[in-house]
């Protein structure tokens, strides 16, 4: 797995924890695809014990999808559910699988010209999905595209965050990403997100070696 960190290498808790501390309130994205390799889920779940001890004051988010999103976020909500935020299109998405104590963000309730702002970035990070977008906003009447629009706007939302919703943006990120294609679909999306935004992020191959050894 190869990828540049444009935004600034992290390579242990300690380098995060010193990435976070530079903003008052700091956000990090735990996150990633839904299909999730055999022996993965456990060490993704020992992460999140250490991530959330090691780390007080941060708040978490994800985008509620199935598979990696749903495992940080029951290990985090299991311990201290009002530091969890779940950004998702609209408020009836995967409302079975939040926890009722996390704060939920619907994308869909952003008024228009904040909207614009978030198409624009959406639009810059992934060209190639234009269709979704104008979709998502009515300029096309597809449905099946507006639906696949609302989740890449959900996950750009996730990065840059939008003060009209009170939801601030990421400062770091957390990645289980495709380690043959890691800017493939939407977690590809929300890398390429972060690397437009300057926010560092973190992919398996360095945070899948965390362990307690690493909390210092």
């Amino acid at each position: 797995m190869s990828v540049e960190y444009k935004a600034g290498e992290i390579r242990t808790i300690a380098d995060l924890r010193a990435r976070l501390s530079t903003v008052e309130t700091p956000v990090l994205l735990l996150e990633g695809r839904r299909k999730v390799a055999a022996g993965d889920e456990e060490m993704m779940r020992e992460v999140a014990r250490l991530l959330v001890d090691a780390l007080p004051g941060v708040t978490f988010r994800s985008g509620n999808a199935e598979g990696t999103d749903t495992i940080f976020a029951e290990v985090v909500t299991a311990i201290c559910p009002e530091r969890f935020e779940y950004v998702v299109p609209k408020e009836s998405m995967g409302r079975k699988r939040r926890h009722e104590q996390a704060y939920c963000i619907p994308a869909n309730e952003l008024k228009a010209a904040a909207e614009d702002r978030v198409v624009l970035y959406t639009n810059e990070a992934s060209p190639g999905n234009e269709r979704l977008i104008q979709a998502y906003t009515g300029d096309i009447p597809n449905a099946r595209l507006a639906a696949k629009g609302a989740y890449l706007f959900r996950d750009t939302l996730k990065v840059t965050g939008a003060q009209e919703l009170g939801l601030r943006p990421a400062t770091a990120a957390i990645f289980y990403a495709d380690p043959d294609a890691p800017f493939s679909g939407g977690t590809g999306h929300t890398i390429r997100v972060c690397l437009q935004q300057g926010v560092p992020f973190i992919l398996q191959d360095v945070w899948g070696r965390w362990g307690k050894s690493q909390y210092n």
